[in-house]
């Protein structure tokens, strides 16, 4: 008995022995397990573990799991150009009797982001447990994944599947305005907007992406096609150097506008029809640097003049337009006989002008939201012509993968900027009233076409006093002049209602300091051949930026047509670039009529 006892206790001290060197040697094993890389021959990158009581087997387990994902992405990682890379990670999940549960998990990655692709369990019993997502099958070009990553890291996510759909406009909506939100790092508030429609509609209205249509519902266009998406990519390009950079007033160097151009013309994808032997891609990209040094300004302030050169270098170099260059009966150009350039520029279409096709202001400086729109018009134009004279064919419209790639161009134009570059709106001046006072020229009588300076002398005298009982028509009442009125009517107009003014010289500081003490300011401008018309606003407010002012007006015929989204008139509170502002202002007038009294 006693026997059996000693060796029953020889027994279990036998297995304790052997069971502590099992779990010292499996923790020991799992204390040095290790994750590692491997190329195999044709560049492919696989993941080796070490540390493990069957490292072969458990490798070639991982090779059978991340090998086809690795094979199917390979082509499009060497089409990168060294962008794209394949990167493996492993970490302890958790501890148990037996060993550690390791999780290894294969991503996409450049230099910045990477995007989870697949993952696999492994136990210390040996085992590897696969995942079975097939995440990876979206990626159908290194364009798109480049593009994924790019908008990965402003905050962009979207829905992997289906890529090769055709977009429609909501899809491409979408897209655009989680960028615009990425950038401004806040959602688009749409609180104040009285229309109809999901909040993706509000979003779009309020920013200026679609049309307001009136519609008790709204419908979304589907098709997005090159014109649409042009439009949409400029117009967040602009949004965000306005909303998040304030720089909407800074004056292009030649450089940024190449790039500006560039980084639109990236956006505009286009899948060209085979066997047509003149084709939009024969057109190159643009060597903006050569043109520069052409011109001798390499990273010099730009003015219009100089636009239309480098616009005119780019497009003679074209095999369409090398021979369309007729320099007979031109556009004549106001104040800019002098350039071949800018006469070609208009009468060919290629710029988007202050307010008329005649008027081109040669000499004002091109600042960044102009820059960005005449990009635009440009590609738009070059492409018509294009398409005109060539018999150019193309899918017309855009898949899903073709939007992302187009916001990915306008996400990397800014790869370059920090955090404290970002010039948020600093201070907002509005010297409105709680009561209405705007007034629009329409249904007027008589004079409607022409009595918009009787319109801002009723809003001033409205503005004063709430209790003024003066009307357009009264207003135009107290001058025996019968055609458009000029400031001398305008203040006549004003004594007669009692409403107080100064007159101030034309500048963006004089104006900025009448709002600032509680004023408001009635401009004449225009931005059409001197001598043509006229026209004028109410400024009764501002947002400043870092470096731009926006000043905000009433005007009598609407300068922007914007929608009735705020359940306004069309004119009641619309927005003007202030640099802009003052070029159409001091082009046709000196000064300026301030409303208001010092001690008011």
């Amino acid at each position: 008995m006693k026997s059996n006892s000693i060796r029953m206790k020889a027994m279990l001290t036998a297995c304790a022995i052997l069971l502590s060197m099992t779990l010292t040697s499996c923790t020991a094993f799992m204390k040095e397990a290790s994750l590692d890389t491997t190329a195999l021959s044709n560049g492919t990158v696989m993941p080796v573990v070490e540390g493990f009581m069957k490292n072969d087997s458990i490798n070639d387990k991982l090779s059978d799991a991340f090998l086809p994902v690795a094979e199917y992405l390979h082509p499009f990682i060497e089409e990168s150009d060294g962008v794209l890379r394949i990167e493996y990670s492993m970490n302890e999940r958790k501890s148990g009797l037996f060993g550690s549960e390791y999780g290894i998990t294969m991503y996409l990655s450049d230099d910045r982001n990477s995007i989870e692709l697949k993952s696999v369990t492994l136990s210390g019993l040996d085992s590897v447990k696969a995942d079975d997502s097939g995440d990876y099958k979206w990626i159908n070009s290194a364009d798109i994944a480049q593009s994924a990553l790019i908008l990965l890291r402003y905050g962009v996510d979207f829905d992997r599947g289906a890529l090769d759909e055709y977009s429609d406009e909501k899809f491409a909506l979408e897209t655009f305005i989680k960028l615009y939100e990425g950038f401004a790092g806040r959602e688009t508030d749409v609180s104040e907007l009285v229309v109809s429609g999901d909040d993706l509609y509000k979003k779009s209205l309020l920013l200026g992406l679609i049309n307001y249509y009136r519609d008790d519902e709204y419908q979304y266009d589907q098709r997005t096609y090159v014109y649409s998406l042009s439009s949409v990519a400029s117009k967040i390009l602009a949004l965000i150097e306005r909303d998040v950079y304030g720089r909407q007033s800074e004056i292009v160097t030649g450089e940024e506008f190449g790039r500006i151009i560039s980084t639109l013309h990236k956006a505009m994808p286009l899948h060209e029809a085979e066997g047509y032997e003149k084709r939009w891609s024969d057109l190159g990209g643009f060597d903006t640097d050569e043109i520069l040094e052409t011109m001798e300004m390499t990273n010099t302030p730009f003015t219009r003049r100089d636009a239309a050169e480098m616009i005119g270098r780019i497009t003679k170099g074209g095999p369409k337009y090398s021979r369309n260059f007729n320099d007979h009966n031109l556009i004549r150009v106001e104040d800019a006989y002098d350039s071949i350039w800018v006469r070609r520029a208009v009468s060919h279409d290629f710029m988007n002008y202050y307010g008329d096709s005649t008027v081109f202001a040669p000499d004002a400086g091109f600042t960044l939201v102009n820059a960005i729109s005449n990009a635009q018009v440009y590609l738009n134009t070059r492409f018509v012509d294009w398409v005109q004279y060539t018999d150019y064919q193309w899918d017309e419209q855009y898949s899903k993968g073709d939007v992302i790639i187009s916001a990915a161009q306008i996400a990397k134009y800014f790869d370059d900027r920090t955090d404290e570059d970002k010039a948020f709106e600093v201070k907002t001046v509005i010297n409105d009233r709680d009561y209405n006072w705007f007034y629009s020229q329409m249904d007027t009588g008589e004079y409607s076409a022409i009595n918009c300076m009787p319109s801002i002398a009723t809003m001033a005298a409205h503005w004063y006093d709430e209790n003024s009982d003066a009307t357009v028509i009264k207003m135009r009442e107290t001058s025996n002049y019968y055609d458009g009125w000029t400031a001398y009517q305008l203040r006549c107009g004003l004594s007669a209602y009692n409403v107080p003014f100064t007159v101030e010289v034309v500048n963006i500081d004089n104006i900025v300091k009448a709002l600032d003490e509680g004023k408001i300011v009635l401009a004449q401008y225009s931005d059409r051949p001197i001598g043509v018309s006229g026209h004028c606003y109410v400024i009764y407010g501002y947002r400043r930026f870092k470096n731009s002012t926006t000043f905000i007006v009433n005007d009598s015929d609407s300068l922007t047509n914007r929608a009735e989204i705020f359940g306004r008139k069309m004119g009641n509170g619309d927005e003007i670039e202030a640099v802009f502002s003052m070029w159409s202002i001091s082009r046709f007038v000196d000064d300026v009529t301030v409303i208001g009294r010092d001690d008011d």
